[in-house]
């Protein structure tokens, strides 16, 4: 590229407002970074392996290690301390009117889309398994989806907050809107119609939309195998063309994609969908693929789309969430997990009026947010997963840091600066991050590690503590050194007395076990019961006994819902492999029995 092409702009003074260190502390890949560096960072971003920083004084850094490309600083594949991407370097917007802050405002859209060389053909099949899901990406939000294959190369997007696109990695199906066909190692500038100015950018597994500024025109360009850029064919294009007439003659004030789908949403609130559809992603009443725009089957005028993988789900501007497409973990939030070709309502058990709606990179999740209680349903952990919306709250809408790999982090979107506004903090927010803050008195050392806390709010909160400290602890000079229990538990203990909620990562099932015994034995029967009710949901013909035995050691109460004991006896060698004592088998009979006597059932 010709750095004539590039504006190159900076000014002495930046917006100062910056992310707050202990939010950015929350994600791994920034943990080994010093704390001078990162209190200057107000834009940031995580995928995995690898992620980006802006500085207020907007230079963009990479760090970590990705497929040749995907870093944008040359063919270095890893760099463990941030490094400048030169080309984005100072890419702010030129206006007189505009405050520093704006200018300042350099908005990555990284979307990282990755090919196989097995599939790399102008029209390849579909994997006979679905690839893992990425998340699409909007504008003004740092949005990066990552799909990780071998040999694979990947594909990234950068916009600014002037409307101009950036993109490098990799280009093996016109992706990157370039006509280079190749890896591209630095950010080039891709060039829309006749210099149009983007607003938003998503892009699906290997093809990107776009939408203009001024004119709400839809652009699409790549991957076309399943009719995804909505141009009446199946032809790959490597250089942006507009699609809006194919689309509808309505304004147009969003576009989302899944994998294989494109969704555009008009300023009335009709939905628009194409591309793939095996699973009823489009929501058009039918499970074939569509190479035309198709408005989707629902009457209700409609706020916000998103999409998983495989799945889309929608915000009426009534409050309301409706979903479709593939329903494997209960991503649709229906009660069961059947796929739906038309929009259905999630069911809850009350009546709820939902604010927010977002979805999560690579696992089938949906999220809602009703004032401050966030919902989830789909794959929660590995191995758990929700088929109706579910309070978790400490899933820190709209991107929790943990999915189902604990090792893998990714941002459902950027965190920026000026989502960070100062304002009072309630007292439960205080509550929520006191612990190891400000004015803690006790340590605690847990399998090496020191937890700090706070004496009196320990006190007050529970008796069982309170005792201890009278009894037991008031022996010990220093850190309070326990043992035969782990420090995440115990962590998740005392974030349960500080908030009443409970900790995100319990979702798994060997913690939230854990969490119940502990609870059991420091007597916190509140706590208990929330651990109760989140594992009543996770029954399963694999874990039915575990759970059983599990819940007669802390003398917690698990029913067995609609299911039947005729069910487990009858499935092969299950009880040939169940660790259950005489004692905990039989606890589990009259539990089987007393539910089907209250329900009638002959069995």
């Amino acid at each position: 590229m010709n750095m004539g092409d590039l504006v190159e702009i900076r000014v002495s003074q930046l917006a100062e407002k910056t992310i707050p260190l202990k939010e950015l502390k929350k994600w791994n890949i920034f943990s080994t970074i010093d704390d001078n560096f990162l209190q200057n960072i107000r834009i940031a971003h995580v995928h995995g392996t690898f992620g980006f920083l802006i500085t207020t004084d907007d230079v963009v850094y990479a760090i970590g290690s990705g497929p040749i490309g995907s870093l944008g600083i040359g063919k270095s594949e890893s760099v463990p301390s941030p490094v400048k991407i030169d080309t984005l370097c100072g890419q702010f917007v030129r206006g007189k009117s505009v405050t520093p802050e704006v200018k300042g405002a350099l908005i990555l859209c990284l979307a990282v889309i990755l090919g196989r060389l097995g599939i790399l053909t102008s029209s390849p099949a579909l994997p006979s398994k679905q690839p893992s899901p990425h998340h699409p990406c909007l504008l003004n939000v740092l949005c990066l989806s990552l799909e990780f294959f071998t040999n694979a190369k990947a594909s990234c997007f950068a916009l600014t907050k002037d409307g101009r696109v950036f993109a490098w990695g990799s280009n093996l199906l016109g992706e990157l809107g370039i006509e280079t066909v190749g890896i591209i190692t630095t950010p080039k500038l891709v060039k829309v119609g006749d210099g149009a100015k983007i607003s938003q950018l998503s892009v699906g597994f290997a093809h990107t939309l776009a939408l203009t500024m001024d004119t709400a025109e839809v652009f699409v360009w790549g991957y076309n195998h399943y009719g995804q850029l909505g141009l009446r064919d199946e032809t790959n294009r490597s250089k942006p063309r507009n699609a809006t007439s194919n689309i509808t003659s309505n304004k147009i004030k969003q576009i989302c994609s899944s994998q294989f789908s494109s969704f555009a949403l008009t300023q009335s609130g009709d939905l628009y969908s194409w591309g793939h559809n095996a699973t009823g992603e489009l929501g058009i009443g039918n499970f074939i693929h569509s190479n035309i725009p198709t408005k989707a089957i629902f009457d209700t005028p409609i706020k916000k789309v998103i999409n998983g993988p495989y799945h889309t789900v929608v915000l009426t501007k009534s409050g309301e969430v409706y979903a479709c497409g593939s329903n494997s973990e209960g991503q649709l939030g229906i009660g069961d997990k059947t796929n739906l070709n038309v929009l259905t309502r999630v069911a809850t058990d009350v009546e709820i009026i939902f604010d927010d709606i977002s979805s999560m990179s690579k696992i089938n999740q949906s999220l809602a947010k009703s004032k401050d209680t966030t919902f989830a349903w789909g794959e929660i952990h590995k191995g758990i997963s929700f088929n109706n919306p579910t309070e978790l709250n400490s899933l820190n809408f709209p991107h929790p840091m943990t999915l189902v790999k604990k090792e893998a982090q990714f941002m459902y979107k950027s965190l920026c600066a000026s989502n960070y506004e100062e304002k009072g903090k309630s007292v439960l927010q205080t509550l929520e991050t006191a612990i190891g803050g400000p004015g803690t008195d006790v340590e605690f050392k847990v399998e090496g590690s020191i937890i700090k806390a706070h004496k009196s709010i320990l006190i007050l909160r529970s008796d069982c503590i309170a005792r201890k400290f009278s009894e037991s602890w008031n022996k010990q000079d220093g850190q309070i050194e326990l043992q035969d229990v782990k420090r995440d538990t115990f962590y998740a203990l005392l974030y349960f007395l500080y908030t009443d909620k409970l900790y995100c990562r319990d979702v798994d099932f060997d913690t939230l076990s854990d969490l119940m015994k502990l609870a059991d034995q420091y007597r916190e029967t509140d706590l208990r019961k929330k651990c109760e009710s989140v594992l009543q949901k996770q029954i399963k013909l694999e874990n039915v006994f575990t759970i059983y035995k599990v819940a007669g050691e802390c003398n917690a109460k698990v029913e067995l819902n609609t299911i039947t004991f005729v069910d487990y006896i009858s499935s092969g060698d299950l009880l040939d492999k169940a660790n259950l004592s005489g004692q905990e088998f039989l606890r589990f009979t009259k539990a089987w029995a007393e539910k089907s006597k209250n329900s009638g059932d002959p069995n």
